[in-house]
């Protein structure tokens, strides 16, 4: 059945900034064209959120996956509306945001920094903003090299001209560039730890580089080497500002019966036309799948269905967050699952840039376990990732990093 107007719990939610971007998206769009669920807004008392997710953290874009891309100009239109529309609602993000766009057109050869929350603590005793510190830094160093000029010819009063070329040679970056490439660990210099990874391996040295038997993108090789480091990966990327409660909907403790969806649960997935299964209800007559998209409107039906399973005919959009339900018709009556107290049954289907490149690093990397099972975690294809460190785990059955990891996915996939 198509919902004509928005909820009070995600007005609600609405409200306190809590909805995930897509949600936020989809809300905002609704609320843009409804003027009676405009009016319910007006009269939702702040804090009211507390009724229903007492224990849910308000939503903030992240740097890496929201703030950096937008700022660089390295965002789709989607991202770009989701960044846009929740900037206008959440202060604390408008300010990280100004702030770095200010800091880039101050200094537009000098890397983006992070937002000021994170900036000042490199500073902590300066009371002055972050982009202000690194100028002061860059003047500094720019008359120290002028005092260095000046006085290395005593018998000189005036500068001695250098020509372009030679002040090229001379340069640090054409230093770097060209007489200093990155040293690589000395040969005997013994890892700090090595995992076998088919028919190669990975070697980490103390300092933290990381030696690996392929070439792999760098944000890639940054996530692979702090995996190995800390021997662990936290919540994905792709997934961050879900709270999904997978593990109440697949456990059914909450509800009467064990009957509840199972997968796709709180999760990325590749394919966009979908299985999806459920835990069966006992002496039902048949069940049927409802798919919503994140505008609230039914995309999908499956119609009476006999089995525990059914696969979507037609393809869904690519980076979209969709919800589901099952309705179980049993001695006459119709039970639905999901519902309150327990959250919706989500997932996203990969957009189209992601399953692009993950195409491309499987041509180059793809029998790479660890590789593969990091980019897959990095976005969110949380089944996936499990089977890759696996197969890691089996061909490093002594490593107590790998079971860790491995460890770590799993205990993900049940959140």
């Amino acid at each position: 059945m198509t919902l004509e107007h928005i909820s009070e719990t995600q007005l609600t939610r609405y409200s306190e900034r809590s909805l995930d971007p897509q949600e936020l998206l989809a809300v905002d769009r609704h609320l843009a064209s409804c003027d009676l669920c405009h009016e319910r807004l007006t009269r939702i008392p702040r804090g009211a959120s507390s009724l229903f997710e007492a224990n849910e953290e308000p939503f903030h874009l992240d740097y890496e996956q929201h703030l950096e891309p937008y700022v660089d100009g390295k965002v789709n239109e989607i991202d770009r509306e989701i960044v846009d529309s929740h900037v206008a609602l959440c202060s604390k993000c408008a300010t990280d945001l100004n702030e770095l766009l200010e800091f880039k057109r101050q200094q537009p050869v000098a890397a983006i920094a992070e937002p000021s929350s994170r900036r000042r603590q490199w500073f902590p005793q300066l009371p002055l903003p972050a982009w202000a510190t690194a100028a002061a830094i860059a003047a500094v160093f720019g008359l120290s090299g002028a005092v260095f000029l000046w006085t290395r010819n005593p018998a000189s009063e005036t500068f001695q001209k250098v020509s372009p070329e030679a002040e090229r040679q001379s340069s640090p970056a054409a230093t770097n560039k060209t007489q200093l490439p990155t040293p690589s660990p000395v040969a005997s210099e013994e890892p700090l730890l090595v995992v076998n990874d088919a028919s190669c391996q990975f070697r980490l040295y103390k300092d933290g580089h990381l030696e690996a038997p392929q070439e792999l993108p760098p944000d890639l090789k940054e996530s692979v080497e702090r995996a190995l480091t800390t021997h662990r990966l936290g919540t994905s990327p792709a997934l961050k500002g879900w709270s999904t409660g997978t593990i109440n909907l697949r456990s059914g403790s909450v509800t009467q019966s064990t009957f509840a969806p199972l997968d796709p649960l709180g999760v990325v997935i590749e394919t966009d036309r979908p299985t999806f299964r459920w835990r069966s209800l006992e002496g039902a007559l048949h069940f049927i799948v409802t798919v919503f998209d994140a505008k609230l409107r039914q995309v999908a039906s499956s119609g009476p269905v006999t089995r525990s399973e059914w696969t979507i005919p037609n393809a869904l959009q690519r980076g979209v967050t969709y919800s589901w339900q099952i309705t179980a018709v049993k001695d006459g009556e119709m039970i639905v699952s999901p519902k309150p107290p327990l959250p919706e049954a989500r997932f996203r289907v990969l957009d189209q840039r992601t399953v692009n490149a993950m195409a491309t690093l499987r041509l180059s990397v793809g029998t790479s376990h660890l590789s593969m099972g990091v980019f897959y975690w990095k976005h969110g294809l949380l089944a996936d990732a499990e089977r890759e460190f696996q197969a890691l785990a089996n061909a490093n059955p002594d490593s107590s990093v790998v079971k860790e990891l491995l460890a770590n996915i799993r205990s993900l996939r049940r959140r």
